[in-house]
């Protein structure tokens, strides 16, 4: 155990050491990344040359993105990537807390300030109060 601990430490390191003056790993790169993955995993079914150039792309792309010295034009990308889906992973993100709190909570969307309101679940109806803007509506919980 301890070996395997030192071996995770040292490749931290040396990784550590080949990023320096990088841009490293951001979000516009690991979601790059997660798109290659998916285009070698369909082209081991689909077996198809358009998949396959997809795939060398992405993961191409992703290379250059985590190795490029030009740090402040890959912010840039990364920053307009993050406002662009701003949206769907906020949607995301409020689905991974429904199924999380599935058992306890209730989530809510305020119409006027688009504020997301957790709820007790089992109360009946209720007039929920949304914290940020004051809007009040009345659902069932």
């Amino acid at each position: 155990m301890n070996r395997i601990r030192q071996f995770g430490y040292q490749l931290n390191m040396i990784i550590s050491r080949v990023l320096i003056g990088r841009n490293g790993f951001d979000n516009m790169a690991r979601t790059t990344l997660w798109a290659s993955i998916i285009f070698a995993i369909i082209n081991v079914y689909a077996q198809s040359v358009i998949i396959y150039f997809l795939w060398v792309i992405f993961l191409g792309y992703t290379v250059f993105r985590i190795f490029s010295k030009n740090i402040t034009k890959r912010y840039a990308e990364n920053q307009k990537f993050l406002e662009i889906t701003k949206t769907p992973r906020s949607n995301l993100n409020l689905l991974r807390l429904q199924v999380r709190d599935r058992e306890t909570s209730r989530y809510y969307i305020c119409r006027k300030c688009h504020q997301q309101i957790r709820v007790p679940k089992g109360k009946g109806r209720i007039e929920i109060r949304c914290p940020k803007c004051g809007e009040r509506f009345i659902r069932k919980t």
